[in-house]
């Protein structure tokens, strides 16, 4: 059995035959049955993003980077609406993923595992789940196997093309997967600085010709041939970031060579913690997305959006002043559709306060217009009391009225801020009581909130339930309070910022802020959570909890034979680095991504889809585990890489 095993792997027919299954598994999962419940349109809504750019229209985003919305755009002016053809295409693209590997491993490990491990990928790799649905991990896969091959093959044979296509390649993956934006870096770095370990203390496991390119190449680190290597691959992956780093720029005047995302998976990272290790979605400090004020932290010209109430007649004007200038100016609106207007008012320094309304002539918004203004802050203070002058009514307010134990104020100020409530003939207050030095504010739905006796930010608060959870970000004008005249409005739906080059950079600020703010009060907690996912990333869990885990039919038993599966491998993982370890392997070198996908993100919202880039990589040592097992042939040998052969080098 294992004589008719080696003379399978050895054979060409076996590494050709492995990408032939991949693509047979990845069509049964597309038009049979998947093991996941998205569908072709995918859990992460990129088609949407698509139809605007296959209609023209730009790219409307900066939280999620162009590379797998471009191609799916590419789809659809090709082929229409037709949702089955992106996936397909990302199907036959990942069944380049087995052979891809062979040769990547191949030189190092020998043909015999390299061609196990290409099998094991062509039968267990998640990345085939993935490929039928609409998502980035199939594409990004098989982007980072071809950049790492070039790599390869360029310091093999000095080639300064092969440094230029990984170079690009390596520019275009964090494309596709953002946290794979700094592995390009620590490569091109250790690459630079590598010793000439391969040539030394070795036993002649590997071909001489392997051991003395390793060994040349490393004896010139410091060259100028190695430097110049490295210069090309750093144009390369320059040159593909450029564009998007400065479509970024010239939206938002940030630096973002990625996405916006960073800042919200970090806050998600740091709320599941302690209790809610497993879900943050049961954590009551969720709450705190929601700002305590109309606000926004970027000192860049403040875009105001909104449609007419007083017919398609009328031209609206905006007035604003701030407290640092009190002198009212005017603005024209700007037409974009029929009813609807857009106003930019001048950027303005940190800290500012700005008072503005609509008018038309005839009407405004609000009705007193200059009377009772609109309020908004320019600050950089995410999570204080913005009103310092004490012109809103907000949760900083609600705090010193339960501090004082002022029962008929403080329903008054609830009731004020939570009128929906009220209007159901609800008093949302419902008493005061103490909890050592808290005051425990209770609220008619059983939620409540603990105000601490020195409260300088919103998330100094405690809190649980739904109506507490939409308090803590309530506010209004001190002046809205009165009753108004009923008269037309100037102007509807108003937005502040609205626009995605405008919203989401604040938005990675606020949530940056608030992460820190977590880690701030428990350090250990947070701590011991990224440990837990560096582990956790590599293994697939499932819940019946419907606020965590998506539910479909035959959910749990696909959860249980992926856990199963994602431990069985990861276990066969580390056993196989320790062979690899232990004989010197010159595959040790993929540890460097591997382990780089967990350092990286451990600390923010992870599962283990985050890890499925370099899963195929892993496979190789597991496949030196299978090896040992069955007494295949060691990990640095093959019949085509033993010693006294050229093959391993070519």
């Amino acid at each position: 059995m294992r004589t008719a095993l080696q003379r399978w792997l050895d054979s060409p027919r076996a590494t050709l035959l492995a990408p032939l299954t991949t693509l047979a598994i990845g069509l049964f999962f597309v038009f049979v049955w998947a093991p996941h419940p998205w569908g072709w349109r995918g859990i992460d809504q990129y088609d949407q993003l698509a139809r605007e750019l296959a209609r023209g229209e730009p790219f409307s985003t900066t939280d999620v980077p162009w590379g797998y919305t471009y191609y799916l755009a590419a789809c659809l002016k090709l082929f229409g609406e037709r949702t089955w053809v992106p996936v397909t295409i990302q199907v036959f693209v990942n069944a380049l993923t087995p052979v891809l590997l062979f040769w990547l491993a191949r030189p190092a490990v020998g043909q015999r595992i390299a061609a196990l491990a290409a099998w094991i990928t062509a039968i267990f790799s998640f990345n085939t789940v993935y490929a039928s649905t609409q998502s980035s991990d199939a594409i990004c896969t098989v982007l980072f196997l071809l950049s790492l091959l070039c790599f390869v093959r360029g310091h093999q044979h000095s080639s300064l093309a092969a440094f230029a296509a990984a170079g690009a390649l390596s520019g275009i993956v964090p494309q596709f997967r953002p946290n794979m934006i700094l592995l390009p870096v620590i490569v091109i770095a250790g690459y630079a600085l590598w010793p000439a370990f391969a040539a030394k203390g070795r036993s002649g496991a590997v071909s001489p010709e392997l051991d003395r390119n390793f060994a040349s190449a490393g004896g010139r680190r410091r060259g100028i041939r190695r430097l110049m290597r490295c210069a090309v691959f750093g144009v390369a992956m320059t040159a593909m970031l450029m564009p998007w780093i400065v479509r970024n720029y010239h939206y938002t005047g940030a630096l973002l060579p990625t996405s916006t995302h960073g800042g919200i998976q970090l806050w998600y990272g740091t709320l599941q913690t302690g209790p809610y290790l497993e879900s943050r979605a049961h954590n009551p400090r969720s709450a705190f997305a929601s700002a305590a004020f109309p606000y926004t932290s970027l000192e860049q010209p403040i875009v105001i959006t909104g449609t007419t109430g007083c017919g398609p007649g009328r031209h609206v004007r905006l007035a604003y002043k701030t407290n640092r200038e009190t002198t009212w100016r005017w603005i024209q609106g700007v037409k974009t559709a029929p009813l609807a207007f857009q106003f930019e008012v001048p950027a303005q320094a940190i800290p500012t306060t700005i008072y503005y309304y609509f008018d038309t002539g005839e009407d405004a918004t609000p009705p007193e217009g200059a009377a009772r203004p609109l309020i908004y802050f320019v600050s950089n203070d995410h999570l204080g009391d913005l009103d310092g002058a004490g012109e809103m009514l907000d949760i900083f307010d609600v705090s010193r009225l339960a501090r004082q134990l002022n029962e008929a104020e403080l329903a008054t100020a609830i009731g004020l801020l939570l009128p929906e409530v009220v209007a159901r003939h609800v008093t949302p207050f419902a008493g005061l009581s103490r909890d050592g030095d808290q005051v425990i504010v209770h609220l008619s739905d059983g939620s409540w909130i603990s105000v601490p006796p020195a409260m300088t930010r919103q998330t100094d608060l405690g809190l649980d339930g739904v109506l507490a959870s939409e308090l803590v970000s309530r506010s209004r004008t001190m002046s809205s309070i009165q009753p108004s005249q009923p008269r037309c409005a100037a102007m509807e739906g108003i937005a502040i910022n609205g626009v995605f080059y405008r919203r989401e950079p604040h938005e990675m600020q606020r949530y940056t802020a608030l992460a820190f703010d977590n880690i701030r009060r428990d350090p250990g907690g947070f701590i011991a959570a990224s440990a837990y996912r560096l582990v956790r990333l590599f293994i697939v869990r499932g819940t019946g909890d419907r606020m965590t885990t998506h539910q479909f039919p035959l959910g749990r038993l696909v959860f249980d034979l992926a856990m199963l599966a994602s431990i069985a491998y990861f276990a066969a993982f580390l056993a196989g680095v320790a062979i690899a370890w232990r004989r010197r392997s010159l595959f040790l070198y993929a540890l460097i991504p591997i382990v780089y996908v967990p350092l990286t993100i451990c600390f923010v919202l992870t599962n283990m889809r985050y890890t499925i880039t370099v899963q195929p990589l892993m496979f190789v040592f597991v496949a030196m585990t299978v090896a040992a097992l069955l007494k295949l042939g060691r990990p640095e040998a093959g019949p085509f890489d033993s010693p006294g052969r050229a093959g391993g080098a070519s």
